[in-house]
């Protein structure tokens, strides 16, 4: 009875030191990409359509994994109707949302690179007209991210807006894209311990 107790003991041993040692292999490397924050807040841009510069407002919500991918949600609108190209009668208005994929690198540094990726379905109008179309919107952007304390980071970004699909005469998916800059607010919280030799 003691020798199968004393096997039956041993197996076990055996066993969970065999899983512990054998770790799951991923496609994305041996980074923990486990949920780690909650993040959100307001966006501001400053961008060209047709020849004229705007503000736009934006905002973001995003869910962390693995204390660096940001997946999440957002949206963006002119701040004011604008008059396109600067001639009367052709007040113009444009709101997109967006799905989000961000990426900061070496997050546990006050001061790192950021890359994001915006893409989504949006409206343009044509208000004097009372005409509308429908448009797909792409904005890759690169920065940097400052970590002014735990719960608020700081982003400085510059990227690019690729307009497709827009379907309204002299408004051609050229002159709706433009470069932008832009500068963000996130508040939230990142939990878990950072590994920085990944």
């Amino acid at each position: 009875m003691r020798n199968k107790i004393s096997f039956l003991t041993f197996l076990l041993l055996f066993s969970a030191v065999a899983a512990q040692a054998q770790r799951e292999e991923t496609v994305l490397g041996s980074r923990n990409l486990g949920f780690s924050g909650i993040w959100g807040g307001p966006k501001a841009q400053l961008s060209r359509f047709g020849n004229t510069n705007q503000y736009v407002r934006g905002w973001q919500f995003g869910l962390e994994f693995g204390k660096a991918l940001t997946i999440g949600f957002g949206g963006y609108n002119l701040h004011d109707d604008i008059l396109w190209n600067n001639v009367a009668g052709q007040r113009f208005d444009m709101d997109w949302k967006v799905f989000s994929l961000g990426y900061g690198i070496q997050n546990f540094r006050a001061v790192h690179p950021i890359i994001n990726v915006d893409a989504g379905r949006g409206k343009v109008r044509l208000l004097d007209d009372n005409l509308e179309d429908r448009v797909f919107v792409i904005q890759p952007s690169a920065g940097i991210e400052i970590n002014i304390f735990r719960w608020l980071h700081l982003g400085l970004e510059g990227g690019y807006r690729f307009v497709a699909d827009s379907d309204l005469v002299g408004y051609s998916d050229r002159e709706l894209s433009g470069a932008f800059g832009q500068a963000s607010l996130k508040f939230g919280f990142s939990w878990g311990r950072f590994r920085k030799d990944d």
